[in-house]
């Protein structure tokens, strides 16, 4: 591949909240005013990822501030190349935005959320020989329940590297089939979740639908009510999955009925896989419980507050109801893990 046009790709976004349309300063009775985009340079194609024919994405949180810049950025989840994480942070860390506006006063604007994607040309989206050869082996051995070998054949495939999204889509369905195979809930979520990160068009489209369908299901099971809810508004917007949609509907009825229920608490595991861990909240106040290792910060990020603490034991974090959207950060050492309990209002502890 040319150096130059690979170095000229353009990396896709994917933000709920950047339109580029211009809104007016006008006081709108306390009306939160979003955020909006200015300046957002491009990130670079890593030269050497490029030069490999190595695809990848990143997914993003920041905090845009009062003067419009972008601050705490901090990575979420990535397709594990460094090269691409770095090149994703220094770009996002360029952008420049009108701030939000309350009161028409500049206001932080605390969670938004990004995705940049690496993409090459479409000669470069098949599989290479020597990864089509493993992941058959792969899914042979799982479906004969040979599960012994299938580590060390996972292994040769991440020591050569996944080139692209189609090897990368591959090679997580292979690991959900095989964490299914082994009812590792946890883990086999965690491999769907990489499968389904990406668009529809590098796996059939029958399997896309059926891996967002289990993503709802294990999410639903593991109390990640909002990853379950919006999982399921993607599911209903797909041609062809009517079936799982109306499947699923009347679960996702008790899943609505479950948050509105006071008397109910939600326990959700949580553990650090990297330096972060982050959960959606549906509730107004949780604490953290059960701490196996050493936790160091907890951030909560909300459409528009942001607020960092000391992680304890017994804590219990009470959220107004007027910070809307809010997303729990808990960073720690890797490996550690604890549980976060969701409640509807302040308790005294």
């Amino acid at each position: 591949m040319n150096l130059i046009s690979a170095m000229l790709l353009v990396t896709a976004s994917a933000q709920a909240n950047a339109e580029l349309a211009t809104q007016k300063d006008a006081v709108l009775d306390g009306k939160v005013i979003d955020a909006v985009p200015l300046d957002r340079p491009a990130a670079i194609y890593p030269r050497l990822a490029a030069e490999r024919g190595r695809e990848g994405w990143v997914q993003l949180s920041y905090v845009v501030n009062e003067q419009g810049e972008v601050e705490s950025a901090v990575i979420e989840k990535s397709s594990g190349e460094a090269s691409f994480e770095r090149s994703a942070l220094k770009a996002v860390k360029q952008w420049q935005f009108k701030p939000a506006l309350q009161n028409n006063k500049p206001i932080k604007q605390c969670k938004n959320q990004v995705q940049l994607m690496y993409h090459l040309p479409e000669p470069y989206r098949g599989v290479s020989r020597s990864f089509l050869t493993r992941y058959k082996k792969i899914v042979k051995r799982i479906d004969k329940n040979e599960l012994e070998s299938v580590p060390e054949l996972f292994q040769e495939i991440e020591e050569r590297k996944l080139k692209n999204f189609t090897e990368d889509s591959y090679y997580w369905v292979a690991k959900a089939r095989y964490f299914a195979k082994k009812d590792e809930r946890e883990n086999e979520l965690r491999a769907i979740v990489r499968i389904i990160q990406l668009d529809q068009g590098y796996i059939p489209d029958d399997m896309y639908i059926a891996y967002l369908t289990r993503a709802i299901v294990l999410n639903m099971e593991q109390s990640k009510l909002k990853y379950a809810l919006s999982t399921f508004d993607r599911l209903s917007k797909i041609s062809g999955a009517e079936a799982s949609v109306e499947m699923l509907a009347p679960y996702i009825d008790k899943v609505h009925a479950l948050i509105e229920d006071d008397s109910k608490t939600i326990w959700v595991n949580g553990k650090i896989t990297k330096s972060l861990w982050s959960h959606q909240l549906v509730r107004n106040a949780f604490s953290i419980s059960d701490i196996q290792g050493n936790l160091d910060t907890l951030e909560v990020r909300c459409d528009n507050q942001f607020s960092s603490y000391e992680v304890k034991t017994g804590l219990q974090w009470n959220i107004p109801k007027s910070w809307q959207g809010c997303q729990v950060y808990v960073y720690g050492e890797q490996g550690a893990s604890f549980n976060l309990v969701e409640t509807a209002a302040a308790k005294k502890v």
